[in-house]
């Protein structure tokens, strides 16, 4: 870095200067306060100091981020919408639960699938349409509680 050119300050920056802190024994706070000293408010919260903290006092030594499962883009695609109708078709009383582990989609996908594409809703346990008239909804709700 040249004389007056102003270093980029990344994740893995802050991260190595809260590890040579952890090193130091300095303690959490001691580490933020020296951290707001020299960099004001590009300086990381308490929050990221104090899980790196407990990060380097499991053992780790890596200040890099680990590698994370990404989440696709989207689960909410014609051929989930399908396969979820399908397991509803199947069981009344498919949960989000069994939903995920039969599809392996999220739980947000799945709720965006029943309540925006499919506009279900459970009543009784059971997924019922939302565009029943009121009367089929009695009448489901009455020979739900039959069983």
């Amino acid at each position: 870095i040249r004389l007056g050119q102003k270093m980029e300050l990344t994740r893995e920056y802050f991260r190595a200067t809260i590890f040579h802190n952890f090193r130091r024994r300095l303690s959490r706070q001691e580490c933020i306060d020296e951290l707001k000293s020299l960099y004001g408010d590009e300086a990381p919260p308490y929050s990221t100091v104090k899980n790196w903290f407990n990060e380097f006092n499991r053992g780790r030594r890596s200040l890099n981020d680990e590698f994370c499962e990404v989440r696709p883009e989207t689960d909410v695609v014609p051929e989930n919408i399908d396969a979820v109708r399908e397991l509803i078709m199947q069981n009344r009383h498919v949960t989000y639960r069994e939903i995920q582990a039969s599809l392996g989609i999220f739980p947000t996908s799945i709720h965006s699938i029943l309540h925006e594409h499919l506009t279900v809703k459970k009543d009784c346990s059971r997924w019922i349409p939302h565009n029943l008239t009121i009367a089929q909804k009695r009448l489901v709700t009455i020979g739900a509680k039959k069983y």
